[in-house]
């Protein structure tokens, strides 16, 4: 990605992250981690993309996980949730695709919130259906 889309990734994802949705304020730790890579690429999905292993996104209030979004779905413990006070977050976490491992140094994967996402399917022209991915590294991986 260009300077410039990168840059604007960073904007969009910030001001999502002062959102509020109905899991609670998200923050997409993944993408921010990509974009402390030195080489940031996005990737276009189709339904049949296999997803890496999760966990995909942790459910917060205040200090205290009270869920979990992975492969098998959103899982929330009640009785956590009873108990935690504070402000309700939705954690994205990086994802780490294995067929990167030992190609490139520092590899990490993202999904990318709504409006990034839009954003990132104009500049792949993607049609309908199409998802989005954000990788990065920061070079080959070293021999």
């Amino acid at each position: 990605m260009k300077v410039e889309e990168v840059e604007r990734v960073r904007e969009l994802e910030e001001a999502y992250s002062r959102a509020f949705t109905p899991w609670g304020r998200p923050v997409n730790l993944g993408v921010f981690e990509c974009l402390k890579r030195r080489h940031v690429l996005a990737a276009a999905t189709s339904p049949s993309f296999r997803w890496p292993p999760g966990p995909y996104a942790l459910i917060k209030v205040g200090e205290s996980v009270v869920g979990v979004i992975d492969e098998r779905g959103v899982r929330v413990d009640a009785r956590a949730l009873a108990r935690a006070k504070g402000e309700h977050v939705l954690v994205v976490l990086p994802l780490r695709l294995p067929e990167l491992d030992g190609l490139v140094r520092e590899p990490v994967a993202a999904s990318p919130s709504p409006p990034t996402h839009r954003y990132l399917a104009e500049l792949l022209g993607c049609r309908d259906g199409c998802g989005t991915l954000l990788v990065a590294f920061d070079g080959p991986a070293r021999v």
